[in-house]
Formats: structure tokens, C-alpha cells, sequence
């Protein structure tokens, strides 16, 4: 049977585009099997390499509305499962945040969008190192999304939005899975000229025979193009 410990953060460092976490490490167990670090870096940026293709939307997949802004795409989404990445066609598309008034057509405001970005994708990779410091978990993660589209010449939305994995390497003895999630939807502009911004949050979870520990990033994209990690 598992036996699920709380795991206490010692410190969190954070250096220039890499953050890491160092926790705690019982030392009555097997090193092999604990985990002492979690390392978060970012990778050298990408041209993106996907555009994205459009098929109908499904109003089944709004994801969340606020005042004059709506989100389609599904709001959770897996990108890693038992150790191997997910491969979903049907999120090829990513998240969508457009305008929407009550009784708009989407397929209809969306095809009328114009002035779209260029894809643009960032990358990072996470590691985990046990008690003996050997690295037992890695896995690359890429974010990808265009910007700046218009509609009726006001606005800068977004589309694309979405996470994919790659690169994922997970020794024996460990299980591992990791999930994308938008959070929110918010405009940085005005009614007249609104600008989307969206929250999301790559979870990911290892789990050993000793414990299951659970991390998170946090991402804001906004309409303009700016991408923050938190």
C-alpha cells in the first residue's frame, strides 16, 4: 500500500529564468526514492511551429465568460500520464478567448477575426533529483499561443493557448502525470477595446512508494502578447 507524507518546502530559490525548490527528505527511507529538488528552467526560446486550424466551435467547450469575453477550449487537460505524454487531436486547437455578446454567432466572430499574431511557444524543462542527487524525473514542457486578432478593428484576443510535453524520462520506482488548467479570464482593456488575458497553470504530480508530491507553475498570456510565469 502507498503512504501518502506531507512534503515541507525548505526554500525556494529562484536565479535568472530557473527556479528551485528544495524539499524536505526523511531520511529513514530509501534516498533513491525521495525527492530533494525540483528544478524549473527555462529553455531557449522557440519559434513556434504550430498554426493553429479551425473546425466548428462547441459550445459544449466553453471553458468560462466573463463580460464581453468568453473562453472555448476545455479547462483541463492532460499532457502527461503514466510517465508518457498525451497526445489529444481533439486539443489540437488549444483555448480560444474571443469577444462574445449573448446571441453571437462564435464560428461566425471568430471567422471574422483578423490581424492574428505568429505562433510563439516558450519552453522549459523540470527536473527532479532523489537524496542522492541523481536526476529521477525530467520532462520539457512547451506553451503556445497567438495574439494581437481583432474584431471590428478594436480588441487583441487569443487563440492557440495550449501546453504540450516532450522530452519526459521517469526512472523505476517512480509514477508521474501532469495536467494543464486555465484558471481565469480577465480584460486588461476597455469595454470599447478589450484586451484578453488568460490564467493557467501546469500541475504536475510524482508519486513514489513513500509519497505523492505535487507542484504547479503559473501562467499569465495576455492579448498583446506578453507572457508572465509567476
Amino acid at each position: 500500500m502507498k503512504v501518502l507524507f506531507s512534503v515541507f518546502m525548505l526554500a525556494q530559490l529562484t536565479f535568472a529564468n530557473v527556479s528551485i525548490q528544495k524539499l524536505t527528505v526523511n531520511e529513514n527511507n530509501d534516498p533513491y526514492f525521495e525527492i530533494s529538488e525540483i528544478q524549473v528552467k527555462e529553455l531557449p526560446v522557440l519559434k513556434g511551429t504550430h498554426e493553429a486550424t479551425y473546425e466548428k466551435m462547441d459550445l459544449k467547450q466553453i471553458a468560462l465568460i466573463i463580460d464581453g469575453i468568453i473562453a472555448i477550449g476545455k479547462k483541463i487537460w492532460p499532457i502527461i500520464e503514466a510517465g508518457k505524454p498525451v497526445v489529444d487531436v481533439n486539443m489540437a486547437n488549444g483555448i480560444s478567448v474571443i469577444p462574445f455578446k449573448k446571441g453571437d454567432d462564435l464560428d461566425a466572430t471568430f471567422f471574422d477575426m483578423e490581424n492574428w499574431s505568429a505562433p510563439l511557444a516558450k519552453r522549459y524543462n523540470v527536473t527532479y533529483k532523489n537524496g542522492f542527487g541523481s536526476k529521477v524525473i525530467s520532462f520539457d514542457y512547451t506553451v503556445m499561443y497567438q495574439h494581437s486578432g481583432s474584431f471590428e478593428g478594436a480588441g487583441k484576443f487569443l487563440t492557440g493557448v495550449n501546453v504540450v510535453a516532450s522530452n519526459i524520462s521517469v526512472a523505476w520506482g517512480f509514477d508521474f502525470k501532469a495536467s494543464s488548467e486555465l484558471v481565469q479570464i480577465s480584460n486588461h482593456g476597455s469595454k470599447e477595446d478589450k484586451v484578453a488575458g488568460a490564467t493557467f497553470r501546469v500541475n504536475y504530480t510524482a508519486e513514489t512508494v513513500f509519497k505523492t508530491i505535487q507542484s504547479s507553475d503559473t501562467f499569465h498570456v495576455m492579448g498583446d502578447g506578453q507572457l508572465t510565469k509567476y
